[in-house]
């Protein structure tokens, strides 16, 4: 712990590497002469990668580091202040408080973390943490000295403040930035960095408040009446609370609580000034503010070792489409244009007497614009060469065509005319089917003559027909109307008639001749000998009967055989009693009895009539059907003709669009086959050409990664150097 703290406060300020290698043999014996121990012994984990065993040269003790981050879990005023014994377990911390940072901070922080960055950024740690800290870090640009301040203050949970400068940045606006960050340190108590960089010091009376800043924790006459009451009124609790118990002699005057602002703003506020020592400017703002050296500690941002440009090189190329091994070289390469432009610079200087500083900066600005133009340029060499690659690709594509076109023109040959023939040969079937579906249309036509004519001669014999037999008909319809109007009873009178009226007998004697009712045959009172036909009693039953009313109307009067009617005629209905008018005066029943009896005659006399013309009108309604039927297969025959002929026309249609589908295709094929032809006899020179252009562009892809190296180079290092320096620097 002793020799860090010795190496912290002595050696980082030292920049000549003489007066540091006497320090460190001047400390070497201090432990030696005073500590009693020896110090390869002390140290010998330090050496020799830990090994132990070897002397513990000045560059081991790089590895010696301390610091109160290496139990982040904790919090920060519970954390010791302990050796770093295992740097992995640095290197593991800090990449993971830069992953915090990043996703805690709109900014984001590119940090790549070697030795180098663990050694200044515990350096850094360990002055924010005291009390009063501040830091004067002194490098070149990019060597990290901002980042390191900004990851170290939020390793520490401190905020820190920049100002942002404008072209309107003035005094005015740093003096209020010093207020802003003595306000947050002292009256809120809020550990505060305040990182300033030399290009931001517009105006050097910047440096005079900041020297009071450092010298006395406050800027005179900085802040008016007002801010100093809201001040002394923010820190009065602050201050009472910070007294002992019982202390009644305790000042709370304005003074005493202003100067315990001040103290709480030289405790809190850490000053961290990022200076370049390149120029005049430092030696003389060093001089004309010795606080910049009393007050701060001093930590040198020297040249990047080797194994920082290998880190950061190797960092930067992570994600190059490159191999491994190539990245590797080109990790040695850069790493050589540093060094190499470093004993340049030196040449530069002996000869023309002009400065050229080797930054961080150039390094980084190497591998940023290798990174960037080896992409760029890989994809704009490929592009190009795809061009020519697409273009043979289409002229040996149109090569192949051209032996494919030809061999499809010479297939569709052959189909077109075979599709000629089958459309020339379909339309001669389609003519004869033609010539068939008409003569069978023209007899189908001819037989639906006839049978039209036919059926109007049987719908004039039918209404015929039906107009004689509407004759009869008001007469039946009165016969059937006087059924109707008889009554169970009358029926039953009848019936129950012990000696009924000759005139009764008669008419029910007819109704059983008419309905074909058998008589009995009994012997007649006035000749014993002889037997007389009876109705009464075959009469007398019918009339029992339930339905014999229904019966009568629906008698079957077209089928009454002839010799009934001739015996109702001629026994009956000629007979004067059998007048309607005497038969209503015997009785009501017999009335109605008679008149269906009569009307079955009027009907029978009209139907013989009628017969001729029925049996005419069947024969004819027969003859229809048989030519109906005749006319249904011509009609079915036609059908299918013209269903044979509608398919051979679909067929045609069908051929016929092939047929030009083909001839389309041919035509088609044989343009394509002339504009390759054209195609491949224009562009024959330009194949040649193109492959060689081809392989020119594939020579320089192969040779880019080397071409862009030294580009990037020239770009990073050389930009001050004359063409003759350049030109021995290239080669």
């Amino acid at each position: 712990l002793w020799v860090h703290e010795t190496m912290r406060v002595f050696y980082d300020r030292l920049i000549d590497d003489k007066d540091r290698t006497w320090l460190v043999d001047a400390v070497k014996a201090c432990v030696k002469d005073i500590f009693k121990e020896s110090f390869d012994a002390v140290f010998e984990h330090l050496a020799n990668n830990g090994r132990g065993g070897a002397k513990v040269s000045e560059e081991d003790l790089r590895s010696l580091l301390f610091g109160d981050f290496l139990r982040p879990d904790l919090e920060v005023e519970e954390r010791f202040y302990e050796e770093v014994k295992v740097i992995d377990t640095m290197y593991s911390i800090v990449e993971k408080a830069v992953e915090e940072y990043n996703s805690t901070h709109k900014t984001k922080m590119n940090l790549v973390v070697f030795r180098y960055v663990l050694e200044h950024l515990s350096r850094i740690c360990r002055i924010l943490r005291l009390p009063g800290g501040n830091a004067l870090l002194v490098g070149v640009g990019g060597s990290g000295r901002q980042s390191l301040t900004r990851l170290a203050a939020a390793m520490a949970n401190y905020d820190v403040h920049q100002p942002e400068i404008t072209k309107n940045y003035g005094v005015y606006e740093f003096r209020e930035d010093c207020k802003k960050v003595m306000k947050m340190s002292g009256a809120q108590n809020k550990p505060t960095v305040f990182l300033l960089t030399d290009s931001q010091i517009k105006d050097e009376r910047f440096l005079e408040d900041i020297d009071s800043l450092l010298n006395t924790g406050e800027v005179p006459n900085l802040f008016p009446a007002d801010e100093r009451g809201e001040i002394m009124e923010a820190v009065a609790g602050q201050a009472a609370a910070s007294q002992t118990d019982g202390d009644k002699n305790a000042d709370f005057g304005p003074l005493a609580l202003f100067q315990f602002f001040v103290n709480r703003v030289r405790d809190n506020l850490h000053i961290v000034l990022a200076f370049s020592p390149i120029g005049d400017a430092f030696r003389s703002r060093l001089r004309q503010f010795p606080s910049l050296i009393n007050c701060c500690t001093l930590d040198w941002f020297q040249a990047w070792p080797e194994d920082a440009l290998e880190r950061v090189a190797k960092k930067f190329l992570e994600q190059v489409d490159i191999k491994d091994s190539e990245k590797d070289a080109c990790v040695d390469i850069v790493k050589h244009f540093h060094t190499t432009t470093q004993r340049l610079s030196e040449k530069f200087y002996s000869k023309l007497q002009r400065y050229n500083y080797v930054t961080p900066t150039s390094y980084l600005q190497a591998i940023s614009g290798f990174k960037m133009l080896i992409t760029q340029k890989q994809n704009e060499i490929m592009a190009a060469k795809r061009r020519y690659v697409k273009g043979l690709d289409q002229l040996a594509f149109a090569e192949q065509q051209v032996g494919k076109m030809r061999t499809e023109l010479e297939a569709l040959q052959p189909q077109l005319q075979e599709s000629a023939k089958q459309t020339a040969a379909m339309l001669v079937d389609i003519e004869i089917q033609s010539r068939q579906a008409g003569q069978t249309r023209e007899v189908v036509v001819a037989e639906e003559a006839v049978v039209n004519a036919k059926a109007i001669d049987a719908n004039k014999l039918k209404e015929e027909c039906e107009h004689d037999l509407s004759a009869a008909m008001p007469a039946l319809e009165a016969a059937i109307n006087a059924l109707d109007t008889l009554k169970p009873a009358d029926i039953t009178e009848i019936r129950t008639m012990q000696q009924p009226p000759s005139t009764v007998r008669k008419v029910l004697a007819s109704v059983c001749v008419l309905t074909n009712r058998q008589p009995d045959r009994k012997h007649d009172p006035n000749n014993p000998g002889k037997k007389i036909i009876d109705y009464w009693a075959p009469a007398k039953k019918a009339l029992g009967e339930m339905d014999f009313i229904n019966q009568l109307k629906t008698f079957d009067k077209d089928h009454i055989a002839p010799e009934v009617m001739k015996k109702l005629r001629e026994e009956y209905l000629t007979d004067a009693d059998l007048e309607p008018k005497r038969v209503m005066q015997a009785s009501v029943a017999a009335h109605g009895l008679i008149l269906f009896v009569r009307a079955m005659d009027v009907y029978d006399r009209i139907a013989k009539e009628v017969a001729p013309k029925k049996a005419k009108l069947e024969e004819v309604d027969k003859e229809v059907r048989e030519l109906e039927a005749t006319l249904t297969e011509k009609r079915s025959q036609l059908a299918q003709v013209e269903s044979r002929l509608k398919r051979l026309q679909n067929d045609l249609d069908s051929a016929q669009k092939r047929k030009a589908q083909l001839e389309f295709e041919v035509d088609l094929c044989a343009k394509k086959l002339v504009r390759a032809q054209k195609l491949i006899g224009g562009l024959g020179g330009e194949k040649s050409r193109w492959t060689l252009a081809a392989e020119n562009l594939q020579k320089i892809y192969d040779n880019l990664l080397g071409d862009v190296l030294v580009s990037s180079g020239v770009i990073g290092y050389l930009g001050a150097f004359t063409s003759a320096f350049r030109d021995e620097a290239t080669q």
